[in-house]
């Protein structure tokens, strides 16, 4: 082999590596930003997620005999997703709605483009791994796809089963389809009773005394699987609504949500009564101010600054002269008749008016949801003065308009994510979604990233290990039908970015950039506001907030205030207040109109 035949050798094997090289850095970045989206106006319907694949894969083959499309996912969160198949819209929700209706699936399923599903674990079709033209085809689902059919109690004779005896173990039946509705008599297990109709997850039935109601549908099934071994000499019947023990707490006393650490939760759960069976309407974190208002043994009633009335465990409220939650208290029977003290004035027992609330009546109808981040006390950088005042002065304006205010306080990485999945969790049938975030943040790479207080972005490992994502709150909060708002006061001069910048080779520091990156508005409906411009750093201001929030405080709650206009008003205000040095940023997917206020 002569000289230049050996350098051309060398250098096609030369050039046949690099290409090698370069597919294999491809495909290593395709799997590192892989999602399984079938693209379009199209999605998946998850009905269900589970916190590891067994589970997951087991509610999957429930569905599976009705609807041979199902898969399961995993996800970028860890959690693994029940989809029935994926469908373009509106026909998708047309659909969708048809099988929510019927009971088919729960009331909570939605749609979603894929864009956190990473691969297939699991699927009737019997295809899994990643996106493909296969996987694809296999799963499209349509309206022709099998109806939902009536389940063996829709009709006929049925019973009452799987009531958890270490729980309330009974069935409540109701007036109405929904825990809305009164209670009226209480369901032993085995209760025999007769199917009338149904709503969605509820059942109308009649009992054996001839007295009828709505029950929910889980704890009801088809009398031929009636266990006659277990059978009473005579069936159970209906038990009365118990008594009632309650003593008012007169006058109501100031209290406030205290340590849940031993609770197993982040927050303590507001329900429609006093008991877990009752169901639940909000969630409060620690910190939360309430008035108690009456007490029925460990259960206070209490009501929040925004007029919002339940019953909360007492163990974790805080007040001073608090009542004994194991006080002995007298039981006494249903108030039938007004109290000779009201006479006939029904309003008598009603709470003085709030001077500070507005009239509830001329808020939209339909469930506010806001999670609301403040950090301020880092521990790895100089404190921040505002953020926590921006968050408890946005809470208060929020709580006052109708919001039920997730609010997360100076937080570390792990109780900021447990803050952010209690929200995920109550704004999956809300009308309105607002995230608004005060601290630092950083962009990298064209993504943005909130900081929690203990980050200290030493090395290159920091922005997985150490830092949340904004773009993963954003595509939680879209969905159809609601109305998504996301603000952020977070572009401030930030020392943790500055330190995590030189930590990179010289390549990859160049992708942290000053401020935030614009993110895009997508296909929700959805506003997204920065405090300043893309890219440039906003003030933490001398006062008690930042400018952004003092402007937003002071527009917010005004009435008949078109959202859009508001943000036009911040941004006037924000630029007048800094001399020109800062001017707010928004971008809107909105495809109606908001007001907080009418």
């Amino acid at each position: 082999m002569t000289g230049n035949e050996f350098i051309a050798v060398r250098r096609a094997k030369y050039q046949h590596l690099r290409a090698l090289l370069v597919f294999l850095l491809m495909l290593s970045a395709s799997a590192a930003n892989a999602s399984v989206m079938p693209g379009g106006n199209s999605g998946w319907l998850v009905v269900a997620s589970r916190p590891d694949a067994g589970a997951a894969i087991q509610v999957a083959r429930g569905f599976a005999g009705r609807f041979p499309q199902t898969t399961v996912f995993q996800s970028n969160n860890g959690w693994f997703a029940v989809a029935l198949g994926w469908m373009t819209q509106p026909a998708g929700n047309t659909y969708k709605n048809r099988l929510v209706g019927t009971g088919t699936i729960p009331g909570d399923s939605y749609f979603h483009n894929g864009q956190r599903f990473q691969f297939v674990v699991w699927s009737a079709t019997g295809v899994t791994g990643g996106a493909s033209p296969t996987l694809f085809a296999a799963t499209r689902l349509s309206t022709g796809s099998p109806p939902a059919s009536p389940s063996p109690a829709l009709s006929g004779q049925a019973y009452v089963t799987g009531l958890d005896p270490r729980g309330d173990n009974f069935l409540s039946l109701r007036t109405g389809p929904s825990t809305r509705y009164q209670e009226i008599a209480r369901l032993r297990e085995n209760t025999l009773l007769t199917v009338l109709g149904r709503s969605g997850s509820w059942l109308n039935v009649a009992l054996q005394n001839g007295r009828s109601g709505w029950a929910y549908s889980k704890y009801i099934a088809a009398a031929p699987n009636y266990p006659s071994a277990s059978r009473p000499q005579t069936p159970a019947t209906a038990a009365p609504v118990p008594s009632v023990s309650v003593r008012a707490i007169s006058p109501p006393r100031q209290g406030v949500v205290g340590d849940l650490s031993s609770s197993g939760d982040t927050y303590l759960s507001l329900r429609s009564g006093a008991g877990t069976g009752s169901p639940e309407i909000a969630r409060l974190l620690e910190g939360t101010r309430v008035r108690m208002l009456a007490q029925q043994g460990a259960w206070f009633e209490v009501e929040l600054r925004n007029g919002m009335r339940g019953w909360a465990y007492g163990r974790y409220i805080d007040a001073a002269q608090r009542q004994s939650a194991t006080a002995e208290v007298p039981t006494i029977g249903p108030d039938t008749n007004p109290s000779p003290e009201a006479g006939n004035d029904k309003t008598a027992s009603a709470p003085a008016a709030n001077p500070k609330l507005p009239d509830l009546s001329t808020l939209p109808e339909g469930k506010r949801v806001a999670l609301i981040l403040g950090n301020s006390a880092y521990e790895h950088a100089p404190p921040l003065p505002n953020p926590k005042n921006d968050a408890t002065g946005l809470t208060d304006s929020l709580e006052r308009l109708g919001f039920t205010v997730i609010l997360g306080l100076d937080q570390t990485k792990p109780a900021m994510e447990s803050t952010i999945r209690s929200f995920v969790r109550t704004i999956r049938d809300a009308d309105v979604a607002l995230f608004f975030y005060a601290g630092h943040a950083m962009q990298m790479g064209g993504k943005n990233f909130l900081i929690p207080i203990d980050a200290k972005l030493e090395d290159s490992t920091a922005v997985d290990f150490e830092t949340i994502e904004l773009g993963t709150i954003l595509d939680y909060m879209n969905a159809p039908g609601r109305l998504s708002i996301a603000l952020l006061d977070a572009c401030r001069d930030n020392p943790l970015s500055r330190r995590f910048s030189r930590t990179l080779a010289t390549s990859r520091s160049s992708f942290v950039k000053r401020g935030l990156a614009a993110p895009e508005a997508g296909g929700g409906n959805i506003l997204i506001g920065f405090a300043t411009a893309p890219g440039d750093v906003a003030l933490d201001g001398d006062g008690r907030n930042s400018p952004f929030t003092t402007a937003l405080l002071k527009h917010i709650e005004t009435p008949g205030l078109e959202i859009e206009l508001m943000m036009k008003r911040i941004k006037a205000d924000v630029y007048a207040s800094t001399n020109g040095s800062q001017s707010p940023w928004h971008n809107s997917a909105l495809r109606r109109e908001f007001y907080f206020l009418n």
